[in-house]
């Protein structure tokens, strides 16, 4: 299911030969994206909102594959306490604004690429601006963030990358409200529709969480955006990635149907914290502490 979003920013006629493209060659060299695919994710405008643990990964790998605009939403300064987790940090920037420290440390790995700077994402902010941008991509931390986010997007019909991780497990998955003709319409609240109670889920300052597998939740979410720009395999659109990195296991979940009415995963009983897999940290903690 090859889906792509349309972008606010026209994309520019290309060809193999163009000298803007020899930086990102072994991008673009990937069948099904080619010139054309690194031509729109230069075009691309994606609203990033947590620069930690997610947003560490999501905003490397984005920046270094070639997207032209990236949004940084975040309030918190860096903290020594984030190193061990956060890598688009550094000690130099303990006590930065992560936004600003952010967008250092883009502009160091690509000059070319631009670094817009916001503080909360509030449902304010998000309806004066959200729009302006093609896709959302969710890093937040707490569960009043990750229902705004995602009830803004169901709202606006924005498409959005979503990812949660705590311990050793982690879950992702795209949510998109009003998605192309024949594909399944999706919103986080179809798999979990309501915030959980106070106390009833695992959380990070409790039972931690693995920097290098929160590495592993964010590349996964960078990989299904460059999906999404470009057009190229299949996202998880109605699906879901379920890790347990501790004991290596992984599962791809269904939850909505595909546009054929079938059932494109092996595995579906349900809502993914119904299924065996990941630990039940992963299991039933949809929307997870990742601070």
């Amino acid at each position: 299911m090859g889906v792509r979003i349309p972008l606010s920013t026209p994309v520019e006629d290309v060809d193999a030969d163009d000298p803007r493209l020899a930086r990102h060659r072994r991008n673009w060299l990937v069948a099904g994206i080619g010139p054309a695919g690194q031509a729109r994710m230069r075009a691309a405008r994606v609203l990033v909102v947590g620069a930690g643990g997610l947003g560490s990964p999501v905003l490397l790998y984005l920046a270094a594959a070639g997207v032209g605009t990236l949004g940084v939403c975040d309030s918190d300064v860096v903290e020594v306490t984030n190193l061990a987790r956060q890598l688009l940090h550094g000690e130099a920037d303990v006590g930065m604004a992560k936004p600003e420290s952010a967008a250092r440390r883009l502009g160091a790995l690509d000059a070319s690429v631009r670094v817009e700077q916001f503080g909360n994402a509030t449902r304010d902010f998000l309806d004066a601006h959200g729009a302006e941008w093609d896709l959302v991509i969710d890093c937040t931390d707490n569960f009043a963030a990750k229902y705004l986010v995602a009830d803004w997007c169901a709202d606006s019909g924005v498409p959005l990358v979503w990812g949660t991780v705590v311990s050793m497990g982690f879950q992702v998955s795209v949510f998109w409200s009003r998605p192309p003709a024949g594909v399944p319409a999706t919103t986080l609240r179809m798999v979990y529709p309501h915030v959980p109670p106070p106390g009833t889920t695992p959380a990070s300052p409790q039972v931690g969480v693995l920097g290098s597998v929160v590495g592993q939740a964010g590349t996964a979410m960078a990989t299904e955006a460059t999906k999404l720009i470009t057009g190229v395999g299949e996202p998880l659109i109605g699906r879901a990635l379920v890790a347990d990195a501790a004991r290596n296991r992984y599962s791809v979940l269904t939850f909505a149907a595909g546009p054929d009415g079938s059932d494109s995963s092996a595995d579906r009983s349900g809502r993914p914290d119904r299924f065996d897999g990941p630990d039940s940290s992963a299991r039933h903690d949809a929307t997870g502490d990742t601070p």
